[in-house]
């Protein structure tokens, strides 16, 4: 029987030692799967925090562009409201020296029409008016105004 228990002795002690050896295995895999983790995590920060700059930076370039954008829209708005604006004062020069010719016109059309139309032996530059008047002869025909 002492050997019975010493066989069963000598089990334990190496059923508890090959315990003891998996435990420590277990436990020395459980650390270098937790370093791995922990390393994974530490490079998965980097990539979050490389790419959050990353983008940070496109958003800054996009709003660069916008701002740009709104800036010669605004210039290109500014220059077309000028232009119009110049257009449109022109156009109203252009009307009212068009107005005032067709005014002067017609100003001289109802002269001419009145001087026609009142004119007949009262004409001032009539000829016989001088003569029936004056009693004085004049030769229209030159520039020097000859008396007869």
């Amino acid at each position: 029987m002492p050997w019975i228990a010493a066989a069963i002795i000598a089990s334990a002690g190496v059923s508890a030692y090959q315990a003891n050896k998996s435990r420590q295995q277990a436990s020395s895999q459980q650390r270098e799967a937790l370093a791995q983790q922990a390393a994974d995590a530490a490079r998965m920060r980097e990539e979050v925090t490389r790419q959050t700059q990353a983008y940070s930076q496109q958003a800054t370039s996009l709003q660069q562009q916008a701002d740009l954008a709104r800036q010669q829209f605004e210039l290109q708005s500014q220059t077309y409201r000028d232009n119009k604006l110049a257009m449109e004062n022109k156009a109203k020069e252009v009307q009212a020296a068009a107005d005032e010719e067709r005014r002067k016109a017609a100003a001289s059309e109802a002269s001419a029409l009145r001087a026609r139309t009142r004119g007949g032996r009262r004409s001032l530059l009539s000829g016989e008016r001088m003569d029936s008047e004056l009693g004085v002869g004049m030769s229209l025909g030159g520039s020097s105004g000859m008396l007869q």
